[in-house]
């Protein structure tokens, strides 16, 4: 059976050169320390992006490199058949996380590779970088 194509997100989380992660859904102005919960895959997709932003943070320390404030954006696809499950989640992290772009090249390579959500899922998760923040 064939399902009707879904999409999910976008859902934000967003670093500030502080402990503290801000979630957005939608709207990446519209802030809030909690991350959305409209529904189960939107608290997902924010459980990943924190993740990644994390993880950046930690590749950062192992790297002393100091990080510029990014945004980390995750959507998701729904898969076409049954049983019903996300097939694609595709992250971008949003911004020049060091100053250093090889560097950079590298901390999103480890963030990916030691995010444990990322690693957990049973679907096919993609990153990739997006300069501008216009996400």
């Amino acid at each position: 059976m064939r399902m009707k194509p879904k999409s999910f997100g976008p859902v934000f989380a967003l670093f500030d050169g502080t402990d503290t992660i801000r979630f957005a859904f939608d709207d990446p102005f519209e802030t809030t320390p909690h991350p959305p919960s409209q529904t189960p895959v939107d608290t997902l997709l924010a459980s990943l992006a924190a993740c990644i932003v994390k993880s950046v943070q930690m590749a950062a320390n192992q790297h002393k490199a100091v990080l510029n404030p990014f945004m980390v954006k995750v959507t998701a696809n729904k898969a076409p058949d049954l049983p019903g499950r996300v097939e694609q989640m595709q992250i971008t992290i949003v911004g020049h996380l060091v100053d250093d772009g090889s560097l950079a090249q590298k901390l999103v390579k480890q963030a990916k590779a030691m995010c444990t959500v990322s690693n957990s899922l049973n679907c096919t998760v993609t990153i990739a970088t997006q300069a501008a923040a216009d996400a």
